[in-house]
């Protein structure tokens, strides 16, 4: 992240104050990846599972079944996401 000279100036902190750890975007980046990567796999699924011809009521399960292991799949990565934005937030603060 380059924050530009002028809102550096007009602040109260330092560069240094301002810029958040290194390792925080690349690893941002590979959380944002790999949670589209899921969603990518979990929308095929759903799609396979809705175009099968079955009872609605196994339909309906098997899509429930489907959306609770997405939501599981997903949990350690939005709270890994959710510690980087609070290690991002109290580098401004």
């Amino acid at each position: 992240m380059t924050i530009n000279d002028e809102r550096l100036q007009a602040g109260n902190g330092s560069k240094a104050d301002r810029v958040y750890a290194p390792d925080i975007l690349p690893r941002l980046q590979s959380l944002l990846a790999i949670l589209a990567d899921l969603d990518v796999a979990h929308g095929s699924n759903l799609l396979v599972i809705e175009s099968r011809p079955m009872a609605e009521a196994r339909k309906e399960q098997l899509i429930a079944n489907l959306w609770q292991s997405h939501c599981r799949l997903r949990a350690p990565y939005l709270r890994e996401i959710e510690a980087l934005r609070a290690r991002m937030e109290a580098a401004f603060h």
